[in-house]
C-alpha cells in the first residue's frame, strides 16, 4: 500500500498519465484497504493522477467517473479480471459478531506484479467518453443554460438563485416546469415565467447548434 501511494503521489515522467491513472486507480482498488469507500477513493486517484501529470490544468477535471458510473458493468468485468484470482488466495472465517479470522495464503507478488491490461484499456475507453461524450455535453447544456437564464431574466424580475435553480430544473426535466417546482415556487415567481421557461427551452432546443462559438456571459 505504502509503495502504491508512493506511485499514486508522483508525477508520471516517463509513463502516459492515463497509464498512470489507471494503475493508481485499479491497484487501489484492488488492495481494497478499507470496509467502504473503496470505489470512490479509486477514481478519485485516477483525476488525481490525471492533474499531477500537467495535463489538466487550472483545476480543470475529465469526468472520467462518469462515464465508468455509465459503464458500471464493464467496470465490475475490469475488477472481476484480477479479484477472481486472487480471492482464491483468501481464506475468511466468521468467528463471531463482526470479528472474522481473514489469511492471505500467498505472498505480495500478485499485488505488486499485476497485469494491468484490462484496466488500462478501461481508463483509455473512459478517458476518451468523457472527452467526447459527457464535456461535450456538459458544454451545450451550460451554452443552453446562459441563453436560458438571460432570456428569462430580461423579461421577468425574479431574484437570482431562484431564477438559477429554475433554469436548472427545467433544463434537467427536458425543458419541462414540473408540477411539483410550479407548486415549490408559487408566489414566490410571476405565474407566466413558467410557461416562458417552457418555450424558451423549446425554442433555444430547435435551435440548438452545439458547434456555435458562444461561451458563457
Amino acid at each position: 500500500m505504502e509503495q502504491l501511494m508512493q506511485f499514486a503521489n508522483s508525477a508520471p515522467q516517463h509513463v502516459d498519465p492515463i497509464v498512470a491513472a489507471a494503475v493508481s486507480s485499479f491497484g487501489f482498488v484492488y488492495i481494497h484497504p478499507f470496509m467502504d469507500g473503496n470505489g470512490r477513493l479509486s477514481r478519485f486517484l485516477f483525476h488525481h493522477a490525471l492533474c499531477l501529470s500537467g495535463q489538466l490544468t487550472h483545476g480543470m477535471l475529465l469526468p472520467v467517473s462518469v462515464a465508468m458510473k455509465r459503464n458500471e458493468e464493464r467496470y465490475l468485468e475490469t475488477l472481476r479480471n484480477f479479484s477472481a484470482k486472487v480471492r482464491e488466495r483468501w481464506s475468511v472465517r466468521w468467528i463471531d459478531g463482526d470479528e472474522f479470522d481473514i489469511r492471505f495464503n500467498a505472498d505480495d507478488t500478485i499485488y505488486r506484479y499485476w497485469d494491468a491490461t484490462n484496466a488500462v484499456e478501461f481508463g483509455f475507453q473512459m478517458a476518451e467518453q468523457a472527452l467526447q461524450v459527457d464535456l461535450r455535453q456538459e458544454t451545450v447544456f451550460l451554452m443552453r443554460y446562459d441563453r436560458l437564464h438571460r432570456a428569462t431574466d430580461q423579461r421577468f424580475d425574479v431574484r437570482g438563485d431562484v431564477l438559477s435553480e429554475l433554469v436548472r430544473f427545467t433544463l434537467l426535466n427536458d425543458g419541462k416546469v414540473s408540477k411539483r417546482r410550479r407548486e415549490q415556487y408559487q408566489g414566490r415567481v410571476p405565474d407566466a415565467l413558467f410557461d416562458f421557461l417552457e418555450e424558451a427551452a423549446a425554442r433555444d432546443k430547435s435551435d440548438e447548434n452545439p458547434a456555435r462559438p458562444e461561451g458563457r456571459h
